[in-house]
């Protein structure tokens, strides 16, 4: 036996010793361990958030169902120990750069639908839910197909065909047996790309209110010392004032700034309805909260109008609030009406 006879035998061993364990599931796993988790606990942005993130959302999700749907090679039906090129009309189980293209396929339905059970969810689209979520479909696809193959004898088991992997995929994409072979994988090529820009896009923009609900209260002190959002003031005299206090809770994943613009409104009924005779600015509050908390900020009103009845308005904004504040512009409307009843919009 010659010295290359011995390299080529050394070599084909630790080829198949790498194929025959679940491959493809150990490079998931090893991406998703490393790259998840630096998204997750330091959440970069700009290019290298989109670099990072469009596999996770693009294909890992989709990848793990294909290879869970298809645990085999086809090796049954055609008799060849590795996935063919071209399998999935010939026997009704898809080549591996067939899975490339359900891959992404399969991702692409995913997404709306992952969407849609994160948005009646209170984290929102928060980068560490979406990260989450993607993470935990492309754990559980991956766990269901490794058992699935290890259900199959050893040939029939899919396996990354690491030697012919190059050379098949761009047998299959660049050159086609037939005309209507070759502008199906145009569109297959485009559509990549636009689904690749589209994702990189919502990953680099930065999601306006960072995610999550906020919630606004208008609370007094009890007799027990205790925040309770009723026992609003009957009345307030000429030159009196009451103490209240403004709460409001950031149930998204990062740090808010917010504004609240307390204004006056003498009002009177006519026909039916509340009009608003003068207004008067009180004060502007100004509060941080911090993800998942509840920011609390006491103040005291005083109102400088006079008159039957008064309302007490407050105007919620995250950020900086615009001069003439009012319902319109406001994220939150909380107001109090000086003759006991309550309210809120």
């Amino acid at each position: 036996m010659t010295h290359g006879d011995v390299e080529t035998g050394w070599r084909a061993r630790l080829r198949r010793s790498a194929q025959s364990v679940a491959l493809d599931g150990a490079a998931i796993a090893g991406y998703l361990s490393m790259v998840a988790a630096w998204l997750y606990l330091f959440d970069p942005g700009g290019v290298l958030r989109s670099l990072l993130g469009v596999p996770l959302a693009l294909f890992l999700p989709g990848y793990a169902a294909v290879a869970a749907a298809f645990p085999s090679n086809g090796s049954q039906n055609n008799r060849h120990e590795t996935a063919t090129p071209n399998g999935l009309v010939a026997d009704g189980v898809p080549g591996w750069y067939e899975r490339l293209a359900l891959s992404l396929a399969v991702s692409l339905a995913l997404l709306p639908l992952l969407g849609l059970v994160l948005a009646s969810t209170r984290w929102g689209f928060s980068t560490r839910a979406v990260l989450v979520s993607l993470g935990g479909l492309t754990v559980l696809g991956m766990f269901v197909a490794v058992l699935r193959r290890a259900q199959l004898p050893a040939q029939a088991q899919f396996r990354v065909p690491i030697d012919t992997a190059s050379t098949d995929a761009y047998r299959g994409l660049f050159a086609p047996e037939t005309r209507f072979d070759g502008a199906l994988n145009v569109v297959l090529i485009l559509s990549i790309v636009v689904a690749t820009s589209a994702v990189g896009y919502a990953l680099i923009a930065p999601q306006s209110g960072g995610g999550g609900s906020t919630n606004f209260q208008l609370l007094t002190e009890n007799e027990s010392g205790e925040l309770v959002a009723s026992g609003y003031p009957d009345s307030i005299p000429p030159g009196g004032s009451a103490d209240m206090v403004v709460a409001v809770t950031n149930s998204g994943d990062e740090q808010r700034e917010y504004t609240v613009v307390v204004e006056t409104h003498r009002v009177a009924e006519t026909n039916g309805s509340l009009e608003v005779l003068e207004r008067a600015e009180l004060t502007r509050l100004e509060m941080t909260a911090a993800p998942g908390s509840t920011a609390r900020t006491p103040h005291t009103i005083s109102p400088s109008l006079t008159g039957e009845t008064l309302r007490i308005n407050y105007y919620l904004y995250q950020g900086d609030a615009p001069d003439d504040a009012d319902a319109e512009s406001a994220d939150q409307h909380l107001w109090i009406t000086v003759n006991g009843s309550a309210g809120g919009a």
